[in-house]
């Protein structure tokens, strides 16, 4: 069975305001252990938040590196395999069996294609794509708010909502999932 997820969504029109929140978020979690979560919605990129929430690890290179070096023993494979074919049909006198130089050229682009195929499928892997919207998504946030979406124990809502309502929100959603 399922847990069931408490969330607060709370939307600023200030950047300051929504900054002030989730440092306060991030004081309260270190106190009271409150927070479960934090994800910031925004148009633009905010640095500063992301250095007080902590940066999130994605392995994407090592998808794309991965992937390259999949792409290239498989084209090395399939192009060894079409030498080795021809090779029984019609004898080559003092020619290698599987020749290198002209095969790099199809290596290297087995190598382009496999990488940027993983690192299409990690991309989607790891944004969650594709996915609906959430209904407490407020289509606000796409053009000029800020959103914070915080996961919390169900025992710390009312803590978690003041630290939020401090700041001056907009609004602030409660929901369950």
């Amino acid at each position: 069975m399922r847990k069931k997820k408490h969330l607060l969504f709370a939307t600023y029109a200030d950047f300051d305001n929504a900054r002030d929140a989730v440092t306060e978020l991030k004081v309260l979690d270190l106190k009271e252990m409150a927070v479960e979560h934090i994800e910031l919605y925004s148009p633009i990129e905010h640095p500063e938040v992301e250095e007080i929430l902590g940066h999130f690890h994605q392995p994407i290179q090592r998808f794309t590196l991965f992937g390259a070096l999949t792409g290239t023993l498989c084209s090395f494979l399939l192009v060894a395999a079409a030498a080795q074919s021809m090779f029984t049909v019609q004898p080559q006198g003092g020619k290698p069996v599987i020749p290198l130089p002209m095969d790099i050229v199809i290596m290297y682009e087995g190598t382009i294609l496999f990488g940027v195929l993983s690192t299409l499928a990690a991309f989607m892997i790891y944004s969650g794509l594709p996915r609906r919207m959430t209904k407490h998504y407020n289509p606000k946030v796409s053009e000029d708010h800020i959103a914070i979406e915080v996961e919390v124990k169900p025992e710390h809502i009312e803590h978690v909502r003041q630290a939020l309502q401090n700041c001056g929100p907009l609004e602030i959603r409660e929901v369950t999932e």
